[in-house]
């Protein structure tokens, strides 16, 4: 070997040794990082369970939309479900029984609050027991399926199966019987709550819901469930020129209604992109042709309705497709973009990307071709951060173990009203759950 090959081939080695070196210096780093990180957020759980942001000193503990008494917890993401999951797939990883203790005490709290019917509600405290209403508003009880579900998976334990099965009930239970529709919310009330609500993705989420549910436990009500919601989409479906979905129905009527004050009767593209996923869905399930014809009408609305502004109005009035606003003091409808009320997401770039694309696929390759490709629910990709990724998010953590950042203005205002100081910095589940799970996907994929 000439004295270049030779000095070139130490040179190698000794790189390859140094990125070995680094490689272990960041995967210690990690786990020193993903220690200190679960244990401070452990100490903000509370009856089992967790809000979705504090103040640090912990003195301010935000809910759903506000503040929450100091027993209750949240079960609307990214709070109490969402974060056991977490904590359960930490100590998979990790092989770290601390963990799987503080998602079983998770787990307990949400069965604890658990109605009678087997849903759950947005927060409640569970020390006061069953909430006595549940919803399906914002994934509360489909999220928590999902949680239960891998609970169920980790221990075996029947008692475990016997809290997913209620979530099953209370899905079949509050199901309209003539529509094949569900609520917003069960037992049913009075107001918008009981009419079959696409918005914020309700009737989709329940939808795959039910096929999850009989996938996992063979119980075929699931599917014949599902199938009867798929009915409902077809029949609801907007006519000639509005052959979208609205964000709720009257359920007797079976029209557009209105719901809050500022939420007047309209066609969505917003909640509708998620309707023409589950379509994809539905299609794959059953081989139905039906379901697709559907979607190419869909996708020929969303080619038809685009604003000047290449986005999209929230809502399009029934009958006129004029794009249609609202107000917060009373239920009137307005006509001017620039009259709508504030606080509301009146315009956007929705679009069913997805569904557009399955769309393409199967009138390319044909109908069969595509459920073959796609009739399993497919393992979630190998995701793989970048060393520079999980290096910063470990640089972010503080020395008390958390992700902070500044109080938001509504924050601050009740920041005031509790004596806070302003300098003192807002944790946030979402920011949690987020670097916890990349973190993770770090180690695991090494």
């Amino acid at each position: 070997m000439s004295r270049y090959c030779l000095r070139f081939f130490v040179l190698l080695l000794l790189g390859l040794s140094t990125a070995s070196a680094q490689g272990q210096d960041l995967r210690a780093r990690v786990l020193d990082t993903l220690d200190k990180a679960l244990t401070g957020m452990a100490q903000f759980q509370r009856q089992g369970g967790w809000g979705t942001a504090w103040s640090r000193d912990e003195k301010v503990v935000w809910g759903e939309w506000r503040p929450i008494p100091d027993d209750w917890i949240t079960v609307q993401a990214p709070a109490t479900p969402t974060t056991g999951g977490i904590y359960l797939r930490a100590g998979r990883v990790l092989n770290d029984a601390r963990w799987i203790a503080v998602a079983g005490e998770a787990h307990a709290a949400l069965c604890r609050l658990q109605s009678a019917e087997g849903g759950f509600y947005h927060e409640g405290s569970p020390a006061a027991g069953p909430s006595k209403r549940a919803s399906f508003d914002d994934g509360v009880t489909t999220n928590t399926l999902n949680f239960f579900i891998d609970w169920w998976h980790h221990t075996g334990a029947a008692a475990d199966r016997a809290a997913v099965d209620r979530i099953g009930a209370f899905i079949l239970t509050s199901q309209y019987a003539d529509s094949g529709g569900w609520p917003q919310a069960y037992p049913l009330g009075k107001g918008y709550s009981r009419y079959i609500t696409f918005n914020d993705g309700n009737f989709s989420n329940i939808v795959s819901a039910l096929f999850k549910l009989e996938r996992e436990t063979g119980d075929h009500r699931y599917r014949a469930a599902a199938l009867r919601g798929g009915e409902c989409i077809l029949k609801l479906q907007g006519g000639v020129g509005e052959s979208i979905w609205a964000q709720q129905y009257d359920p007797d009527s079976l029209e557009p209604a209105w719901a809050r004050k500022f939420e007047p009767p309209g066609y969505t593209p917003a909640e509708s992109a998620a309707v023409c996923d589950t379509l994809v869905t539905l299609f794959v399930e059953t081989g139905d042709e039906r379901y697709i014809t559907s979607l190419g009408r869909a996708l020929e609305w969303y080619e038809a309705h685009k604003l000047e502004n290449g986005k999209y109005a929230r809502l399009y009035e029934p009958g006129t497709q004029r794009p249609v606003y609202g107000r917060r003091d009373k239920a009137e409808k307005v006509y001017d973009f620039a009259n709508a009320c504030s606080g509301y997401a009146w315009q956007g770039a929705w679009y069913p990307q997805g569904a557009k694309k399955a769309y393409d696929a199967i009138q390319s390759e044909g109908g069969d071709a595509y459920r073959t490709a796609h009739a399993a629910p497919k393992e979630p990709k190998e995701n793989r951060p970048s060393k520079e990724t999980v290096a910063g998010i470990c640089d972010q953590l503080s020395e008390a173990g958390h992700w902070t950042r500044k109080p938001d203005s509504k924050q601050l205002g009740f920041y005031e009203k509790k004596g806070v100081d302003p300098e003192v910095p807002m944790v946030l589940l979402r920011d949690f759950n987020a670097n916890i799970g990349r973190l993770l996907d770090y180690i695991a994929a090494r």
